[in-house]
C-alpha cells in the first residue's frame, strides 16, 4: 500500500511538473507574440476569451497558433477559423476565441466593435512569398523567436536563425503527393540580402537540410524530406523586390504652363477693357466740351474736306 501511494504521488508530481513545463512553453510563446492582456467573459452558453496583442503581426501569429488543424474558414471576420467546438477570429491587434457553441455574425460584430485600443498595421511580408500550391490548410505557423521556432519546428531549434534582428519566418506543410507524407517548409525573411546570404551558408552546413536562397528569403525543407520533394517545393519560392517610394513626386510641368497661359489671357482681356473704357471716357469728354463751348481753338480738330 505505501508503495502504491508513493507511485501515485510520484505520478501526480511528474504530471504537475509536465503541466508547468507546458504552461511555461506557452507563456514563452505568448511573450514572443506580444501578449498584453487576456479577458474571459460568458455570454449565455458562449465563453469569449479575448487576447490583446501589441500589434497585428502578433495577433496573426496567435490566430494561426490557436486555430485547429481540422477547422474551416468562415466569414465572420477578416481572419476567421471555425471547428465543431471553437471559433477563432482576429481583427487589428485582437484575437477572440468563442467556445461552447457557434456565435452569430451579430455577436462577433458586436464583440469586435466593442474592443478598445485597436492598432492597425500591415501584415508580415513573408506571407506574400509563401507558396500556395499544395498547401495543407491551417498548417501555417508564424515564428517570431526561438520559443515559437522550437514549438513548431523542433528540428531547427539548434539553428541560429537570428530572428531577434528583424528576421521572421513561417512554417507550413505541403502535400505534394497523396501517397507520401506532407513536406514541411520553413521560410525565413531577413532585412537585407547579406543577412540571408550569411544564414544560407550556415544552414547549408547542416546535414539532411535542403536550402535555397532567393533575395532576402531563405527557404529550407525540414527533415525528413527527400531530395526530389524538397527540390520541387523549394523551386516554388521566388522573391520579387517591391519598392515603396515615399517622396512627393515633382509637379507636372504642363499645369504651370497652362496656368501661365490663362493668366496671360486674363491680363490681356483686362488691359483691353481698360483701354476701351479710357478711350470712351476721353471721347465723351471732348464731345461734352465741344457741345457746351468749352473746347478752345487750339484744341479743335482740323477737318480736311477732301470730297468733291
Amino acid at each position: 500500500m505505501p508503495r502504491r501511494r508513493c507511485l501515485t504521488l510520484a505520478l501526480l508530481f511528474s504530471g504537475m511538473l509536465l503541466g508547468r513545463a507546458l504552461l511555461a512553453d506557452d507563456q514563452a510563446i505568448w511573450r514572443e507574440y506580444g501578449l498584453v492582456e487576456t479577458q474571459t467573459a460568458n455570454q449565455g452558453k458562449l465563453t469569449v476569451t479575448r487576447y490583446r496583442m501589441k500589434d497585428t503581426t502578433g495577433a496573426l501569429a496567435a490566430w494561426e497558433w490557436l486555430r485547429a488543424r481540422d477547422a474551416h474558414a468562415c466569414t465572420l471576420a477578416a481572419l476567421c477559423s471555425q471547428d465543431a467546438n471553437r471559433t477563432v477570429v482576429s481583427d487589428f491587434n485582437w484575437v477572440l476565441v468563442f467556445a461552447g457553441g457557434r456565435p452569430t455574425a451579430a455577436q462577433v460584430s458586436a464583440e469586435l466593435q466593442a474592443l478598445p485600443e485597436k492598432h492597425d498595421s500591415s501584415l508580415p511580408a513573408v506571407l506574400t512569398y509563401l507558396p500556395v500550391q499544395d498547401l495543407v490548410p491551417n498548417s501555417g505557423r508564424y515564428v517570431l523567436g526561438p520559443a515559437s521556432l522550437h514549438e513548431f519546428a523542433p528540428e531547427l531549434a539548434a539553428i541560429n536563425a537570428d530572428l531577434a534582428n528583424g528576421g521572421e519566418a513561417q512554417i507550413a506543410e505541403y502535400r505534394l503527393d497523396k501517397k507520401t507524407a506532407p513536406v514541411r517548409l520553413a521560410l525565413f525573411e531577413y532585412a537585407t540580402p547579406e543577412m540571408a546570404r550569411r544564414h544560407t551558408a550556415q544552414l547549408q552546413k547542416t546535414p539532411n537540410v535542403h536550402v535555397k536562397r532567393s533575395g532576402v528569403l531563405v527557404a529550407l525543407a525540414i527533415p525528413p524530406a527527400d531530395s526530389k520533394a524538397s527540390d520541387v517545393l523549394l523551386g516554388r519560392v521566388q522573391y520579387t523586390a517591391k519598392i515603396t517610394w515615399n517622396d512627393t513626386p515633382p509637379p507636372s510641368p504642363i499645369k504651370p504652363l497652362y496656368q501661365l497661359l490663362l493668366n496671360i489671357i486674363y491680363l490681356s482681356v483686362i488691359l483691353g477693357c481698360l483701354c476701351v473704357i479710357a478711350g470712351l471716357i476721353y471721347a465723351g469728354m471732348r464731345i461734352y466740351r465741344r457741345r457746351y463751348g468749352t473746347l478752345e481753338a487750339d484744341e479743335a480738330m482740323t477737318t480736311l474736306h477732301l470730297t468733291e
